[in-house]
């Protein structure tokens, strides 16, 4: 379909600016065609990546943090850029000062947080790896239940708690195993950006063998905690999530640790979110639905390219990080972790608010 085609509205709105409803659609179950497109899209993204992951060891560092680089551009950081929307369609019925008081407090937050990073580095940033663990699994949950049917996480709360805890450990711990000085390092760069000055984790090193006990022990939870609350017709969605751990579990444990992370996040988790947006989203809804996809592109740029230039701009005000390739070290990781870790926190609390709307059981 090529660009004249399509409507004259879609054209030319270049940005969107009205919020997005939460109605009783968005509630519901995404239809089974989306599975296996997204699963197709993440087989068809992975395997080349997964190749060059496993020749990325020998690279330069620079090259090793293209993945990571890329997402600051591609589903990574856009996948945030509609946070201000969702906030705005959650908060629509309420009084005006509500609402921007909503709004507002998503950079506050965010400076808040930065604040904390100057004073509080190394507990700073152990908080974004919670908190990270715990938004990547959730999102994961999220899908299991909408795309997969994965009813026994909606009846159980250890089942819920150990998926999120085993997806959301297995990105965010499991590399710092086979990976160790790499992840050490990652750490280091992060806490030297935050808060000026060199410390030395060697707790990293010392405790290697809990980055793989801990996820392995969650996948484990999960699977007991989920077979425990099976009913008939789940099977299919608890071997989707066995299936998916089980690639996870490999992904991480073997490709080099930035590259694993860097193509996770925006291949893996960002892209899914963004699912999640645009079958939210009205329009988005009816354009995957009908199979349109290059207005589905169009769209997601619609709800998402203004904020995230708008975030890339502050990172670069703030933090002083480079956006461009050249040159790309260590400490150019430390500054987009630490830029991601104070965005990452705001959105963590709309993505809460979203599960709370979304996975209700009452109609709204």
């Amino acid at each position: 379909m090529s660009l004249a085609s399509m409507e004259k509205g879609t054209l030319m709105k270049l940005i969107e600016w009205n919020p997005i409803p939460f109605d009783r659609v968005s509630k519901e179950g995404f239809p089974a065609s989306c599975a296996r497109v997204l699963h197709i899209i993440t087989i068809g993204l992975l395997l080349p990546m997964s190749v060059l992951g496993y020749l990325s060891s020998d690279w330069p560092i620079a090259w090793q943090l293209l993945p990571l680089y890329l997402s600051l551009f591609v589903f990574g950081m856009p996948h945030g850029g509609a946070d201000h929307l969702l906030l705005w369609g959650m908060v629509k019925k309420s009084s005006l000062v509500f609402q921007a008081s909503t709004l507002l407090a998503y950079p506050v937050l965010s400076l808040i947080y930065l604040a904390f990073w100057n004073y509080q580095p190394v507990p700073s940033a152990l908080f974004f790896l919670a908190i990270t663990i715990f938004h990547w699994g959730q999102g994961d949950r999220f899908l299991s239940v909408k795309l997969h049917g994965a009813g026994y996480l909606e009846r159980s709360g250890p089942a819920c708690w150990a998926h999120i805890l085993a997806r959301g450990s297995l990105p965010i711990l499991l590399p710092g195993y086979l990976g160790n000085d790499t992840y050490r390092e990652f750490l280091e760069a992060m806490v030297a950006q935050g808060g000026g000055t060199l410390v030395r984790l060697d707790w990293v090193t010392e405790n290697q063998i809990l980055f793989l006990l801990l996820p392995t022990g969650f996948v484990v939870l999960q699977f007991l905690f989920c077979l425990l609350n099976l009913r008939p017709g789940e099977g299919r969605a608890l071997l989707t999530d066995f299936v998916e751990a089980s690639v996870l579990f490999a992904w991480f444990l073997l490709l080099p640790p930035l590259w694993a992370i860097g193509s996770y996040f925006a291949l893996w988790h960002s892209l899914r979110h963004g699912l999640r947006i645009l079958w939210t989203d009205g329009q988005g809804r009816r354009h995957i639905s009908e199979g349109r996809f290059l207005r589905v592109k169009a769209r997601w740029l619609q709800l998402t390219w203004l904020m995230t230039a708008l975030a890339l701009v502050g990172l670069w005000f703030i933090l002083s990080m480079p956006l461009t390739f050249r040159g790309i070290q260590l400490d150019w990781l430390g500054k987009a972790m630490l830029g991601i870790s104070i965005l990452t926190l705001p959105h963590t609390v709309v993505v809460c608010l979203m599960d709370r709307i979304q996975l209700s059981k009452k109609l709204a």
